[in-house]
Parts: C-alpha cells; structure tokens; sequence
C-alpha cells in the first residue's frame, strides 16, 4: 500500500475501515411497530456516529419461541432494508438463545448429537487380594483404569470388561478403580463447541431459521457473521468429546485412555508431560471445532467471521479457552469488557497471531458490559487497544459517543492507517504455552457462576510483555511454538519471521518462565545465541522437553541446551543471583533473570525496571526511543481476573491513569508511527525513530497533517531520525515517514541518550 493510498483513506476512511456498531434490540414484548420505529432510529443513530456496519444483539437473557422469532425476523428485514439504502453493512450475531433454542428443540424430538458433552467420572472401591466383578455404567467410556494414588500406580483396566461387567482381582496396593465417561450437559442447552460436525449443524440449523429474511442481502448488505464467547463450557468447564481419545493417539501415538487421572491431580514424574498433551489436543479440538466450523461456514456463505473468545485476557488459557493463539489463529480477536483497561493484556496476544499467521486484520470489540461509560476512557481504552496492535473494532457506544462522528471518525482513520503493512519490532517473545498447559488442570465442584481459572505461580509472560512495552518502551511481537519451529529461521545472529507479508526480523528472543519447551524451538534459540542473538529468560528455565519419551531422553536434551545457552549457574537451582550472564563466540548474549516481586495476581514475577536495565545492556540499536517515557510498573495489576481486579479498585482507578504506547507498520514506500497518550500527563520530549526519514504528522483526531521539522543523529551504528513528540493526554498521532534517497554525511554522532532524559522519565507509578 503506497502513500498516495494512505493520504486518500485518511482524508476520507472508506466503510469498511469504520468500526462495527453493535446494539441491543428492544424487549421483544412491545408492539411490533414500535419495535421498528426504535430498530429505525439505530440504524440511523449508526450512520450518524460514523459507523460501517451495525450487528443487532437480543437483549440478555432473551428465550425465543415462535412468536419471538417471527417477531426477530420481521426486525431484520427491516435493518437489512434500511442498512441496503444507507449503503451500511450488517452483520447476524449469533446470540445465545438462537443456540439454546435449536439444541432444545433437537432435544424435545430425542435428537441429541449437536448438544454439548462432559467429561465425568465414576469412581469404585476396591480391596487387595479381592476379585472385583462390577456391572459398569452404560454410556460412552474414555477411560477405565486402577489408580494408586500413593505409588500412582495405573493399571488399564479395559482389558478386563467382558459385556459391560469388570472383572478383575485386585493386586497389593490402595488403588480405587476409575471410570471416564462422556455424558450430556443437560444443565444448559448448549452446543458441542468440540466436535466440527455438531458445530456446523448448529450453525446450519440456526441460519435455517432465517433463510427466507437473509436470502436476499446475503453476501452483500449481510457481509459478517459474529459471535463470542467461545471456550470450554459445562459445569467446571469439562467440556469434552468423543473423538478426544482418536486425536490424542493420532497426534502423539499412543493411547491417552489409561492416563486420565492426569487431567485431575498427579500421576508421578511425567505428569507435566501428560497433561502439556491433554490440555494441547483439547484446545485443538476447540480450534477444529466450533472455530473452524464458523470459518467454513462464513466462508460458505460469503461473510466475514468476527468474533472472541471467552476472557482471552486471561493468563491461564488453558482452562477456559485452551491455546489462545491457535484459536485465535482464524479470526484474531481482542476483548475490552467490564472496565476502563481490564482488557488490555488481550491485544498483544491476537496481535501476535495476526502477525504470526499472516493476517491484516486485528479485531477487537471495545466496550462490552463497560459499569460506567466515562467518555474520557472510552477514548483511552480505545487508543490502547490501537497502539496495541488493534486495527478493526467493534464497539458498544453510549449515547454520548453517537451524537457525532467524533469518535467513530478517528478511529476510522486509525484503522485505515494500521491495516495491512509489515509490524515492525526487534524483540520476539516465545509464547509458553505448553508450560501453561502442563499446570493446568479439571476438576468437579458444585459451583455456580463464571469459572476463572488458577493461574500458576509461575506464569510471569503477560507481566513481562507489560514491562517490557509500557515500562520499557519497545514493541515485541508474541510468537507461538509452532510459528517458531515451521516459519522462521536464524541467521548471523537475527530471527527472522518468514511470512509472506508479515515478515519481521527479531534481535531479541525473550523466554518467559518456563518449566517445558519444543525441542526444536530450544534448538533454534540454540542456533539463534551461537550466531549472536540475545535472548532474556525469567524466573524458570526449561528443564522438560515437549515432546515427551518415556526414557527421557528429550528432557536430557532440552536440559544440556538450556546450560549451554544460560550456563552452569543459571541451571543450578541450589545457586541464587541477581542474574546469570553467558555469551557465545560470536557475540551472542543470554541473560537469566532471577523472580525478585510478586504481582498483584499472586505470580512471581521479575521487576520491570530489572528487565529494562537487562534489554539496554545488550547496546542494541533499538527501532524507536522515548527518552521522556513515562514508565508504568503496575506488577501484575492488569492480569488479575475480574473479581480481583475490582477488589482491587482499579475499575474506578488506574495507576497513572493509562500508558504511553506505540506501534510501528512498513509499508511500499513508508513507515507509519502510531503514538497514544492515555496517562494523566501531557507528553513532551523527544522520539528517535531508526532511520532517514522526512516526517510529516498526520493527527487521527482532526485529519489535518502537517510537516514536520526532525535532526539526523548517529547512534548504536544506526542513523535515527529525531523530532519532538507532542501528546496532550488521552490523545494520539501518527508520524508519516518517508525514507530518504540518500543519507548524508557528518551526522551528529551521540553515544548516549542519557542527556535527552526528563523529569517525566521518572518512574511513574509504582502498584
């Protein structure tokens, strides 16, 4: 995409950059025409505030019958009618009661294979010495097995089931006899989000229903399918499936049936292993289910899938949404619900699997089930996911946001700006999330409520990506595992993502703490630190190999990598330093930062400051400097789930009041700076952009550019552009570079930034 291009869709954003308007339609009880007469009004409202698109939602809480639906219907055709005139797009959001009205009416006609499954468990004493003769429970059985829970001792007992009946005699030892089942979630009216097959005739049998209404508009006014909410359901979240134990063995090669107890508490030394598979294959049967279903489905129909995943902010992912890359990997979707910056750390992960799998868009829906709409933090929140990475959104506007196009028009021009291009950073983050999978865990409780999962005291990443971008001011970009191992290569001392569009290029390889690691991944780190690569590691070093033996020989291997990428100190757990420090022949660095804090949701964690000291001391050329940043350590803070995060107040305050951030696009011939301001305090100071540029700035929030005047400085061995940055707070800016013909001589060489510090460098908040 040119600058002619960019210059163009700014001074007048085309639809299709303008966010999504989602709106509630009225209770269904009211008269019909009146029912139209407000329909009518946010139709207009959404053209009015500057919006594309408007996705209409049942209030919450809806039960559709007949009536309801007819009533539903009657609705759209009216939203599709007038949307078509106005020249609006409309998108069909699949609300819960199109879902429990489907599966309940397959129920009441005994037609169960679309509804949701669970895992349980049956267990059955037994005595040592005894023959056990038992009729067993009739349904569909994953697992039968004998479990010493001192020894954990396992014993597959299917061997031994003739018609139903177990017979066995029971050996010395204090096993209890297990029994996996796979039953109905008859407590909620639900689909089986795991299975592809019931998934894609959920959706069918939901677009039956509106057939006639949508045949018209289809693929044209009615261009978006959306939906959220996606995760592991069913009471603790056992959502589970018939062909679990299929996958499992088609993927690892051997049966997982007699190692179930896994999943529930400890089962001996490979417990880590057993579980990192279970917890990595439930997760792919979400991503080739109800995700790839809607994919299909949309693409089927000729609609654009827009959607989130349940709480995709949530550190342990396991447990609720399993791998929140790789189901994100279809449609990268943020989500800024409940409060002013709850949702932050949501955006950097789909932001990475944007950039990971080749994606322009990143989507986000701001604003969800926000307590209060404080206009003032709407617009922060809003600059936050953008400088963030987010570059689509769907937003819930309170009246005070759709009386102009104010808000709507900027960020259309944001968004016009943001999609597309190369992301630049020079620092990658290994994405942990085997490690995650290896502490997480189900259980059964009779409990009631939204079910947030435990997060393992280990389980540092999100605050690391925090300190490293709203502390540190640099940009990184996450990548997954699998990302690493199948589309990117070292070389001389750079890793390079191998994209077809997204290609980026990583100086820096952060390892967050880690208990288990790819192999392959531990040997490209390897290849990366030999050739002179830095790589920071926090807290836990890997000691376990994912790809799990059982003679051990994988975790023998990940464990002399990590000595000698870190060194024999930083492997010894009975030494205790500030850091470990080795280097390689050519120049490559590996830091190992010891836990020095704990956050505020419990985890361990290396302080932000630390980890700045440790980045600036490998003498890099970074791609843009904030000497006057305002630096926010808020230890943890933003990861805490919500009931924490209200206990702790921050849904009335927030440290600081936001974040200065900023994000970095290469285009054919042009590099766009995105900058944010959302603290309580006006920006001033310098900014070194890497590079010779002509700088012009364009500001989303008027439309209105201007040149501007930059110096040329040398620094690290890389030429900089530098210029003031100017940010009132809660605003933003671009600045539009344009990379000169030819750079020239006598640059103005400096060996230190120091002397561009300020009074605002100080450290802003402490939490």
């Amino acid at each position: 995409m040119t600058s002619a291009t960019k210059r163009a869709g700014f001074q007048s954003p085309h639809n299709d950059r303008r966010p999504i308007y989602y709106f509630e339609l009225p209770p269904l009880s009211a008269p019909l025409e009146e029912l139209q007469k407000q329909v009518a009004c946010q139709v207009e409202k959404c053209g009015r505030c500057g919006c594309g698109t408007l996705i209409p939602q049942l209030a919450f809480g809806t039960e559709l019958n007949s009536a309801g639906l007819e009533t539903v219907k009657a609705l759209y055709r009216l939203i599709l009618t007038l949307a078509s005139e106005k020249g609006l797009s409309v998108g069909f959001y699949l609300d819960p009661a199109y879902e429990h009205g489907v599966i309940h009416a397959m129920g009441e006609i005994g037609e169960h294979a679309l509804r949701a499954k669970l895992l349980t468990c049956r267990e059955y004493v037994c005595e040592q010495g005894q023959t056990t003769k038992r009729r067993l429970t009739a349904g569909e059985r994953l697992s039968l097995v004998a479990f010493d829970e001192e020894t954990c001792d396992l014993i597959d007992l299917r061997p031994f089931v003739t018609n139903g009946t177990l017979l066995w005699e029971v050996p010395h030892g204090n096993y209890i006899i297990k029994e996996y089942l796979l039953s109905e979630d008859t407590d909620r009216e639900g689909a089986n989000y795991l299975s592809y097959e019931a998934s894609l005739g959920y959706l069918r049998a939901v677009f039956s229903l509106f057939s006639d209404t949508f045949a018209p508009f289809l693929g044209k006014t009615l261009n978006l399918i959306a939906y959220s909410g996606v995760g592991f359901h069913g009471q603790n979240r056992r959502a589970w499936d018939i062909s679990f134990n299929r996958v499992f063995t088609d993927r690892f090669g051997f049966d997982p049936a007699p190692y179930y107890p896994a999943l529930f508490g400890s089962i001996g030394k490979d417990t880590a292993h057993i579980k990192a598979y279970f917890m990595t294959v439930r997760a792919s049967l979400l991503q080739n289910g109800i995700l790839k279903a809607l994919h299909d489905f949309a693409d089927e129909l000729g609609l654009i899938p827009f959607g989130s995943l349940s709480e995709p902010k949530l550190t342990a992912c396991s447990f609720s949404i399993g791998d929140a890359m790789l189901n994100n990997a279809l449609s990268p979707c943020a989500l800024f619900d409940k409060a002013y910056m709850y949702g932050t750390n949501s955006v950097k992960i789909v932001a990475g699997v944007a950039y990971n799998f080749d994606v322009d868009r990143v989507n986000a829906e701001l604003f969800r089930n926000y307590a209060t709409h404080d206009k003032e933090r709407l617009y922060k929140d809003a600059m936050n996911a953008f400088a963030r990475g987010v570059n689509c959104t769907a937003v819930h506007l309170p009246e005070a946001l759709t009386e102009n196009s104010d808000f709507c028009d900027l960020a259309a021009r944001v968004q016009t700006m943001l999609q597309g291009g190369q992301h630049v950073a020079d620092i990658a983050m290994l994405y942990p999330i085997y490690h995650l999978h290896s502490q997480s865990g189900l259980y059964f409780s009779q409990v009631s409520g939204y079910e947030y999962p435990s997060t393992p005291f280990t389980a540092d990443y999100m605050t690391l990506i925090n300190s490293i971008s709203i502390y540190s001011g640099h940009d990184l970009t996450v990548l997954h595992p699998e990302i690493l191992n199948t589309r990117c290569h070292t070389e001389g001392g750079v890793l390079y993502l191998d994209n077809q569009r997204n290609k980026e290029s990583f100086r820096v390889l952060v390892l967050p703490a880690t208990s288990i690691i790819s192999l392959q991944n531990l040997r490209v780190l390897k290849k990366f630190f030999d050739e002179g690569g830095k790589i920071l590691a926090t807290g836990l070093l890997p000691s376990k190999a994912f790809e799990y033996d059982e003679k051990g020989e994988n975790d023998k291997a990940v464990q002399l990598l990590t000595k000698e990428i870190f060194g024999e100190e930083a492997c010894n757990p009975a030494l205790m330093r500030d850091y470990c420090y080795n280097k390689s022949a050519k120049g490559g660095e590996a830091i190992f930062l010891y836990f020095n804090a704990s956050a505020a949701d419990g985890t361990h964690m290396t302080r932000s400051s630390t980890v700045n000291q440790a980045l600036n001391s490998f003498s890099l050329p970074f791609d843009i400097y904030l000497p006057g940043m305002p630096r926010l350590e808020i230890t943890g803070a933003l990861n805490s789930v919500y009931p924490e995060f209200r206990t702790i107040g921050l849904h009335r305050r927030m440290p600081g009041g936001g974040m200065l951030n900023h994000i970095h696009k290469r285009y054919d011939d042009c590099e766009i700076y995105y900058f944010s301001n959302t603290t309580v305090a006006d920006y001033n100071h310098h900014v070194l952009l890497r590079g010779a540029f002509t700088v012009e700035e364009w500001n989303p929030h008027t439309g209105k550019t201007q040149a501007r005047n930059s110096k040329l400085l040398s620094y690290q061995g890389e030429v900089y552009t530098t210029l003031r940055l100017t940010l009132k707070q809660c605003s933003s800016t671009f600045f539009h570079a344009v990379p000169l013909e030819k750079v020239p001589n006598g640059i103005e060489k400096i060996n230190s930034i120091q002397h561009l510090q300020s009074e605002h460098a100080a450290l802003m908040s402490e939490f």
